[in-house]
């Protein structure tokens, strides 16, 4: 009988030692490969209704298929702020909302935040984190007022590094392409693409 109970704590140890060294991160990468396909290859996401209902929105507040782009780059199939206001950022290099603007660009550029200090990304800048309508009335005077270069530069390099932009904004004319194909119907559907950008 002892021999036995050794045996089976045995195995049940090995089981346990055998659970803890699979990889950590393989439900990670199954989920992965639900949300998305190949880089460059369209899909449709797992909830496409909600998807087709956030893209709607935007659209409803105004977006034009650049802003649809970006919000894809930023969020995936959320077009949604679908990370904690600031992204661990803060002051003027908190990046906010569904576009993932920087708190520098929407105080200086968006009439909508004018008077405002950078000390003031949470309190007045969560408004844009929050406000899909807000994010894109800002997007629209964004991209309206800086134009397509200095737009991108400081939206992926801030004001320290606008460098950046020019690769950026390559990748968002790559989502821009895919919004307009096939009638324009990406723009408002359940289907979304992916490409590996780079994180600042």
């Amino acid at each position: 009988m002892p021999f036995r109970l050794s045996l089976a704590a045995a195995v049940l140890a090995s089981l346990s030692l055998s659970v803890l060294a699979m990889p950590t991160n393989l439900v990670a990468n199954t989920a992965s490969l639900q949300r998305r396909g190949a880089e460059g290859e369209p899909f449709t996401c797992p909830d496409p209704s909600s998807t087709s209902a956030a893209k709607e929105a935007l659209l409803k507040a105004g977006a034009q298929s650049v802003d649809i782009a970006i919000a894809m780059l930023e969020n995936g199939c959320a077009f949604t702020a679908d990370f904690s206001a600031g992204n661990n950022k803060v002051n003027d290099a908190a990046e906010l909302g569904v576009y993932r603007n920087n708190w520098h660009m929407l105080r200086t550029y968006c009439d909508h935040f004018k008077n405002t200090t950078a000390a003031d990304w949470l309190k007045v800048g969560s408004q844009v984190h929050n406000d899909v309508g807000i994010a894109t009335k800002c997007q629209r005077q964004l991209w309206d007022t800086l134009g397509e270069t200095k737009f991108f530069g400081l939206q992926r390099g801030g004001v320290s590094n606008p460098g950046a932009g020019p690769e950026y904004g390559e990748y968002v004319k790559k989502y821009d392409n895919f919004c307009q194909a096939d009638g324009g119907q990406h723009m408002s559907d359940g289907m979304a693409v992916y490409w590996n950008v780079a994180s600042m």
